[in-house]
């Protein structure tokens, strides 16, 4: 598999990705199309400041879209602080594509300066999620509760470290 940077030609993926039930059940639903829309634009935005890295994941034999991942900066307690997340369709869903693009993404990560640590922030309901974290690295740095565009999740917080 591949990673190629989303464009704004992408935004349909985004939208497909976000506004699915069954992608976005332990994230607190769907979001409505608009929103969709325009968290895509403002990932764009966060990519040519140079403080996101968000890819769609390809297929190597086929050229198939998979699903996203993607390393966004938080504001956190460092500023060397992004947060790491991932969709995939449900057609590719439990065959390694998320563990996989996951650790592209954080081999990319360890040659950027700017990126130091980066967390994850599944929901504790969400046991692939939270596998995948774990498969890759990552510590759980325990439980607590998230706010997000649909309200607050009970979430793991995971953390690697890359230096």
């Amino acid at each position: 598999m591949q990673l190629v940077p989303i464009t704004s030609e992408d935004e349909d993926l985004t939208v497909r990705l976000e506004c699915d039930p069954e992608i976005m059940v332990h994230i607190g639903g769907p979001r409505p199309e608009s929103d969709a829309r325009a968290a895509h634009k403002r990932r764009l935005e966060l990519m040519e400041k140079g403080d996101a890295h968000m890819y769609k994941i390809v297929a190597d034999d086929s050229g198939d879209v998979l699903g996203t991942v993607g390393i966004w900066k938080i504001d956190s307690e460092s500023p060397q602080t992004y947060e790491m997340g991932w969709l995939v369709l449900p057609a590719h869903q439990g065959k390694g594509v998320a563990t996989e693009a996951a650790r592209l993404i954080l081999a990319q990560a360890r040659s950027d300066p700017k990126v130091r640590y980066v967390d994850a922030y599944p929901a504790t309901t969400n046991a692939a999620s939270n596998a995948i974290a774990r498969k890759i690295g990552m510590e759980n740095q325990g439980e607590f509760d998230n706010k997000g565009f649909a309200g607050v999740l009970r979430c793991n917080h995971w953390r690697v470290d890359l230096g």
